[in-house]
């Protein structure tokens, strides 16, 4: 009766818990900067995708809207104009009203214009920087699964390629597309001397270029990334076939262990590489959708001046619908480099 009452605890203590194994706080960083998860990417429905596909269009297409509807009744006004000058006036006054009607679409066009030109070029810096963040750690990532060929190729290789196109797209993309912009505007205004076919041609053949470097750079990485995986694949198997021969009795279990630690390495290895992808796709998939908004706005008025005689403003409204899907073969280039590189070391890397 005099003895001390003696409580058993059911729970051990927080220190001598077992401790899960936690991931790099750099791979948790980039985990957290991407704005879907790879659960939240696997759990949505056809139905999710069609509801957020709607909402992202509906956001980007109200402005392209807006200006369509102002350059249909700018050009109907010209038309009414040009009809008003026809039966009385001289061929000057008729050429003055097409050129004041070029002027003010130009004026009416160039807003959009520039602010798309200003979204295009944050959308490719945010990207270069996050990048430069994100390479170290995705290395990382392919060196702790066994892929040190892939991790030097995707750290050497992939790095300076896509630095240098995010450079070239900034420093010479960019300001290409403001000069030509420029030289469609003076040819529709100036009428001496027309340099829309060489506007048009000059676009062609940038769009040619952007997509030989891109099918080049395809066949480079893919290659290099199959010797590498080659490589790195057979290291693997004969660490494996060295671990379970050279250790007697328990070699073989820990042969496997091994191999049970690095399938969940490798599936946080995709959870990582899906990162750049989502947050490639948040940078890049609004500024494409409001680039085909334009495009499409673009195309319909010239058909408009087209069909209502304003021949200048037709001319200005093609060089504009030549920029933008000059834009869109930028975008496209960029993000092609980047998402079919992450993808393939996150696929090759697989079946070792």
């Amino acid at each position: 009766m005099l003895a001390p009452i003696a409580c058993a605890q059911r729970d051990p203590p927080a220190s001598t818990q077992p401790q899960l194994p936690e991931i790099p706080q750099e791979w948790n960083e980039v985990l957290q900067d991407a704005p879907m998860t790879a659960e939240e990417f696997k759990a949505m429905s056809f139905s999710d995708w069609l509801q957020k596909a709607a909402l992202l269009v509906r956001a980007q297409i109200h402005n392209p809207i807006r200006l369509l509807a102002k350059l249909c009744g700018l050009l109907l006004l010209a038309a009414v104009g040009q009809g008003l000058c026809t039966p009385r006036a001289s061929q000057e006054l008729t050429e003055l009203v097409d050129i004041v009607s070029a002027l003010t679409v130009f004026s009416l066009c160039m807003t959009p214009i520039l602010s798309l030109t200003q979204a295009f070029g944050n959308a490719i810096d945010s990207s270069r920087t996050y990048i430069i963040s994100f390479v170290p750690v995705f290395a990382s990532a392919l060196t702790a699964c066994g892929q040190v060929g892939g991790a030097a190729l995707y750290s050497g290789f992939f790095f300076g390629i896509s630095m240098l196109i995010a450079d070239a797209l900034h420093r010479i993309g960019i300001p290409l597309t403001r000069i030509l912009l420029a030289l469609n505007a003076a040819s529709t205004v100036g009428g001496t001397v027309d340099l829309s076919k060489m506007t048009a041609c000059v676009c062609k053949w940038i769009k040619w270029l952007l997509s030989f470097c891109a099918t080049v750079f395809g066949a480079c990485i893919g290659l290099q990334t199959i010797f590498a995986h080659s490589a790195d694949s057979l290291a693997m198997k004969t660490g494996k076939f060295i671990l379970s021969s050279s250790i007697p009795v328990v070699g073989h279990a820990i042969s496997d262990a091994m191999g049970s630690v690095l399938s969940g390495m490798k599936l946080l290895k995709g959870t990582v590489g899906f990162a750049v992808i989502a947050v490639l796709a948040a940078s890049f998939v609004p500024i494409l959708v409001r680039c085909f908004a334009y495009h499409v706005v673009f195309s319909i008025g010239e058909l408009v001046a087209a069909a209502t005689g304003s021949s200048r403003s037709a001319k200005l409204l093609s060089g504009l619908s030549e920029c933008v899907s000059l834009y869109i073969s930028m975008l496209f280039f960029f993000g092609l480099v980047v998402i079919t590189s992450t993808i393939l070391m996150i696929l090759l890397g697989n079946g070792g």
